[in-house]
C-alpha cells in the first residue's frame, strides 16, 4: 500500500511537471508539437545546429507562374530545399499562394489564420507590427543569423536593420535592393565612330550628340530617334540631378529636415531642359503613348542610339539588337556630370520587402536557420554548400529557378549592397589570372560570357552577348568613380500617405508630363507644387519629420 501511495505520488508530481512546462519528452519538437523549451540551447541558436526531430513550418506565397524546376521538384521539395532539410531537419510546407499578397495578407488579420512565415510590404508590416501578430526576432537574429548572412547585412549599415526595428526590437528580416542600380546612359558607338563624335560628358554634350545623330538620320531609317524615354520620364533621372532635382524621392534639405524632390524650385529648370529638348525632337516625340515593347523596338531595330537604363540592360531585349546588326556596339557612360564631374543619384530604397514570423510560432530560430542555409546555398558561401551541390549536381537547378528564388524555402532576395563591384572583380581577377578556380560558382557563365565577347566580339549569341553587357560593360560603369550617392531620407509610408498618396502621385506624374510635351506651360509647376501642398503634402511632411 505504501509502494502505491509512493507511485501515485510521483505520477501526479510528473504530471504537474508537464502541465506547468506543456512540454514532453525527446529534444526535437514539430511545429504542432510540444514547446521548444525542451530543445537544447546549444542547438536551437546554433546557426547551423540540426534538431533531433523534423521542426515545420507553414508559409504563405506568391503564386509561382514560371517554374523551372527538374522534372518530379516541387516548391517545397527541390535541391535547394533539401539541402536545408538534411542539414538542420527543417521542413517548410506551403499554406497558399496567391497573386497579391497584401490582400490575401490583411484578410488573413481579419480571420486570425496567418502562416508561420511571410513575405510582407512595409504597409502590411508596419499593421502586423501595430497589432502584435509577429514574434520579435532579436535573440534569433543576434544568436542564430550566420556569420555570411551578417555580413550581407552589414554591408548597407544602419539602412537595413533601422527598418525593421521597432522599440529597439527586430521585428522582420529584410530582403535586399542592392546598390549602384541607377541609370546609365547606353550609347551605340558604332552610331558615335560614324559620325566622328566623342564621348559625352555635360548635359550640352549628351544633347548635342542625340542631335547629331536626328539630323545626320545615323540609323538610316529616316525616323532616327534621339532618346527614348518612359512613359513617366523617371528614367531620365540624370538629366534631372544635373539640376539638383530629384523627382519621387524623399530627400533631406539644407537644415536637415526631409522634403520631397518632385516639388523642389531645382525641378522647373529641369523641366524647362527637357521640354525644350522634345521640342527639338531629340526625344521620341510619341514616348507618351507607346507600350514597353514598342520602345524596345525602336532601339533593336536601329532607329534609337540612346537611352538612359540601369546595368542589367543585357537581360532585356535590347540585346537583340546585334541580331539585327551584328556590327552594334553598345557602351554604357556615366552622364551626363554636373559642374563638379559627379554623376549623382540617388539610394533607393534598400529594402524591398521583409520576412516575419507569426508571433505564436514555438521556433523562430527555425526560420533563421532555413534562412542561413539558403542563402549559403544560393550563393555558394561555404564549403559544405559547394561541396553539397557538386554531390548533388545531377538534381541542379536551372539558371533561371536559381535568380528567382523560388525553389527556396523562403524565397527572398538577400546579396551584398557592393555587390556588382564583387561580382565585376571576381571577373577581372579570374580572367586575368587564367584561373576560375576561385571565382564563385554562380559567376562562371559571365565570365565564360567575357572571354566568348574577347574572342568572337558580336559573333556570339544574343543571350551570351546580354551577359556580357550587364555584366561586364554594365557593372563596370555602374561602379565609375564619379558616381555621387546620395542618401534617401525616407522609404517609408504615413497615416496621411494611405489615404492620400495616390491622387498626388498621379498629379505629379500628368503634370510632369503635360510639361515636357508642352501641352502646359512651365507655369504649371507653380500650380502643381500649390496644389500639392494644400491636398496632403504638407501633412505628409509633417508626419515624416515628426518620425
Amino acid at each position: 500500500m505504501k509502494n502505491k501511495r509512493k507511485l501515485v505520488f510521483i505520477l501526479l508530481v510528473c504530471l504537474s511537471m508537464l502541465a506547468v512546462s506543456g512540454c514532453g519528452g525527446g529534444s526535437g519538437t514539430n511545429a504542432g508539437g510540444s514547446d521548444e523549451a525542451q530543445v537544447d540551447d546549444g542547438v536551437k541558436f546554433d546557426p547551423y545546429g540540426k534538431y533531433d526531430t523534423s521542426v515545420e513550418f507553414t508559409i504563405g506565397r506568391n503564386t509561382n507562374h514560371t517554374s523551372n524546376l527538374p522534372d518530379g521538384d516541387t516548391s517545397e521539395n527541390n535541391m535547394a530545399t533539401r539541402y536545408v532539410e538534411s542539414r538542420v531537419n527543417v521542413k517548410a510546407k506551403i499554406a497558399w499562394e496567391t497573386d497579391d499578397m497584401d490582400q490575401k495578407l490583411s484578410l488573413s488579420m481579419t480571420t486570425g489564420d496567418l502562416p508561420d512565415v511571410m513575405t510582407v510590404s512595409r504597409d502590411i508590416l508596419n499593421q502586423l507590427v501595430d497589432n502584435d501578430l509577429i514574434a520579435d526576432l532579436t535573440e534569433v537574429y543576434d544568436k542564430t543569423a550566420s556569420k555570411g548572412l551578417k555580413e550581407i547585412y552589414d554591408t548597407y549599415g544602419s539602412l537595413l536593420m533601422d527598418q525593421v526595428t521597432f522599440d529597439g526590437k527586430i521585428m522582420a528580416l529584410p530582403h535586399t535592393n542592392i546598390g549602384n542600380q541607377h541609370q546609365l546612359l547606353w550609347i551605340r558607338k558604332d552610331w558615335m565612330d560614324k559620325v566622328g563624335a566623342k564621348t559625352p560628358a555635360s548635359l550640352e554634350e549628351v544633347w548635342d550628340l542625340a542631335r547629331t545623330f536626328v539630323e545626320k538620320d545615323v540609323s538610316g531609317t529616316g525616323k532616327t530617334v534621339g532618346f527614348v524615354m518612359d512613359q513617366n520620364a523617371m528614367n531620365f533621372t540624370p538629366v534631372f540631378a544635373v539640376y539638383n532635382a530629384f523627382p519621387t524621392n524623399w530627400i533631406k534639405d539644407a537644415e536637415g529636415k526631409v522634403v520631397y524632390g518632385s516639388v523642389q524650385p531645382e525641378m522647373k529648370e529641369a523641366l524647362a531642359d527637357l521640354a525644350q529638348r522634345y521640342k527639338e525632337g531629340l526625344i521620341d516625340k510619341q514616348f507618351a503613348v507607346r507600350s514597353g515593347e514598342e520602345k524596345e523596338a525602336l532601339v533593336i531595330k536601329g532607329q534609337a542610339g540612346m537611352l538612359f537604363n540601369p546595368w542589367w540592360i543585357g537581360y532585356t531585349n535590347y540585346k537583340d539588337t546585334i541580331k539585327q546588326d551584328p556590327e552594334a556596339v553598345w557602351i554604357a557612360v556615366s552622364a551626363p556630370v554636373d559642374e563638379n564631374g559627379k554623376f549623382k543619384t540617388i539610394r533607393q530604397d534598400p529594402a524591398g520587402s521583409f520576412t516575419v514570423v507569426k508571433k505564436d510560432y514555438a521556433h523562430p530560430e527555425a526560420i533563421m536557420k532555413s534562412i542561413n542555409l539558403t542563402t549559403d546555398f544560393l550563393y555558394s558561401l561555404t564549403d559544405d554548400a559547394v561541396q553539397y551541390k557538386k554531390e548533388h549536381a545531377s538534381e541542379g537547378l536551372t539558371d533561371n529557378s536559381r535568380w528567382n528564388n523560388e525553389p527556396t524555402q523562403i524565397p527572398m532576395q538577400i546579396d551584398y549592397n557592393d555587390v556588382l563591384k564583387r561580382y565585376y572583380d571576381d571577373i577581372m581577377e579570374a580572367d586575368q589570372a587564367g584561373n576560375e578556380s576561385k571565382i564563385q560558382p554562380d559567376r562562371l557563365v559571365s565570365l565564360h560570357a567575357y572571354q566568348d565577347f574577347k574572342k568572337e566580339g558580336n559573333n556570339i549569341d544574343a543571350n551570351t552577348y546580354g551577359e556580357y553587357l550587364s555584366r561586364i560593360e554594365g557593372q563596370r560603369e555602374a561602379n565609375n568613380p564619379n558616381l555621387e550617392v546620395i542618401p534617401g531620407a525616407f522609404y517609408g509610408t504615413t497615416d496621411t500617405m494611405k489615404m492620400k498618396w495616390a491622387n498626388l502621385k498621379k498629379m505629379e506624374e500628368e503634370t510632369i508630363l503635360k510639361i515636357i510635351m508642352g501641352e502646359a506651360p512651365l507655369s504649371e509647376f507653380d500650380k502643381f507644387v500649390d496644389t500639392w501642398h494644400r491636398t496632403g503634402g504638407d501633412e505628409i511632411l509633417a508626419e515624416i519629420n515628426q518620425k
